[in-house]
């Protein structure tokens, strides 16, 4: 892998993270976050099979997100299975991410442990959702975690575009260094 590739894999996940954040409700450009965050994955899946994966579930957000967000199933059941299988498989999405970027680090004899930091932020954000789906709260508890959920998920997806810089520069020193 060239040190110019990896670059740009990484902006382009990193693209993708800041599209996820900057419009969380705008079905349209989630669906570019999600085919810019493939785009990146597959051009990096020669440094790890991680990113193969983070491929996969991305290209499955695409598809949640066109049938989920435009009106082809209409209000209803459809609609909201479908809107917590995408946080599902976006939570998946990510933590394949993170694994992949601390494969990278871990390759380079660097210490992966911010990358499951960054992990756990991430996924406390996206499974909260489901869970409070799942168990039915209460007003006053899914008052709280609907709050949480707020402020974590824009979190996670700022730590994944973090992340995705800090591996960036790891592929450019692993790439200097083969030279």
């Amino acid at each position: 892998m060239s040190m110019m590739k990896g670059y740009y894999a990484s902006f382009l996940i990193a693209g993708g993270a800041v599209l996820m954040l900057a419009a969380p409700d705008n079905w349209m450009l989630q669906v570019v976050a999600y085919a810019v965050i493939s785009g990146g994955a597959v051009m990096l899946q020669g440094a790890s099979r991680w990113y193969f994966r983070a491929e996969l579930a991305a290209d499955v957000m695409i598809v949640l997100t066109i049938l989920g967000g435009t009106p082809v199933f209409g209000p209803g059941l459809a609609k909201i299975v479908l809107l917590y299988a995408g946080d599902a498989v976006r939570w998946i999405m990510g933590c394949l991410l993170f694994c992949a970027f601390g494969a990278v680090m871990r390759a380079a004899d660097r210490s992966a442990a911010p990358e499951w930091v960054l992990l756990a932020v991430w996924s406390v954000g996206c499974i909260l959702p489901i869970l409070s789906a799942v168990m039915g709260l209460n007003e006053a508890l899914l008052e709280q975690v609907t709050g949480l959920t707020a402020v974590l998920q824009p979190l996670g997806c700022i730590a994944l575009l973090l992340d995705a810089f800090r591996a960036q520069q790891q592929y450019i020193r692993l790439e200097v260094d083969k030279t």
